[in-house]
């Protein structure tokens, strides 16, 4: 008995689901005339050019991306050896008894930072060095770029920041 009266909802949904498939049916094929009414409009020679700008562009953002990376890789080098110079003549000069702030007209070394020449030298962090700039050069492009919108002056603390500060400095002066 409730088959029977099940049977006739079964029913309107089946040709309710015949006549949605009839639509999507009816649809796609317009959409195929439609695409390819486009495809025998659209020339074949403006494809091809527009196929050799795209290759060209790719390739010279590729070659751009790999000149990057070739340059933050030696950037992440220089840093980490002038890093690795700071503690090293740190080191030395605590080791022959001149500590910073001691006196004295050149000051020494203490906690991996060197006071010699009338300058402060501080060890500096590349990797905290590089996104400094990678957010500058995105800002510079695009102020409402998600990573132009990062700070990376909370990293590494004060001398950290100092450091970083002093190399940009002088990197902007050449």
């Amino acid at each position: 008995m409730a088959e029977l009266r099940v049977a006739p909802t079964k029913a309107h949904a089946a040709r309710d689901r015949l006549r949605l498939l009839r639509s999507r049916w009816g649809a796609e094929r317009a959409a195929e005339t439609r695409r390819a009414d486009a495809e025998a409009g659209f020339p074949a020679d403006r494809r091809e050019a527009l196929t050799r700008q795209l290759a060209d562009a790719r390739n010279m953002a590729a070659d751009a991306v790999a000149a990057l990376d070739g340059a933050a890789r030696e950037a992440l080098v220089a840093v980490g050896a002038y890093t690795a110079l700071v503690r090293q003549v740190s080191g030395e000069l605590v080791a022959a008894g001149l500590r910073a702030g001691e006196g004295g007209p050149d000051g020494g070394g203490t906690g991996g930072v060197v006071h010699l020449g009338g300058e402060v030298w501080r060890p500096a962090d590349g990797g905290a060095l590089l996104d400094s700039v990678m957010q500058a050069a995105v800002a510079a492009g695009d102020a409402r770029h998600p990573l132009a919108q990062l700070r990376w002056a909370q990293l590494g603390g004060l001398a950290e920041k100092a450091a970083r500060d002093e190399l940009l400095a002088r990197a902007v002066e050449r």
